[in-house]
């Protein structure tokens, strides 16, 4: 069964990119050819990323899936 986490932060295209250490720009390339999570666009027409599905993508990336 999947679970769902509330979500703590949301968080920036720039924030994302500092966490990778790579340039916004990136982060964009990623999500448009899939190796990242696409995110959320809020009505400011900037996008956004829940710290809840980072987090999720980088358990997929270790193989941890989400039940770790």
């Amino acid at each position: 069964m999947k679970t769902q986490s509330k979500i703590g932060r949301w968080l920036s295209k720039r924030a994302v990119a500092a966490r990778y250490g790579v340039h916004p720009r990136s982060i964009e390339r990623w999500s448009e050819s899939g190796k990242f999570p696409r995110g959320t666009q809020l009505p400011n027409k900037r996008w956004y990323w829940s710290d809840v599905e980072v987090e999720a993508h980088e358990r997929n990336l270790v193989g941890g899936g989400a039940g770790a």
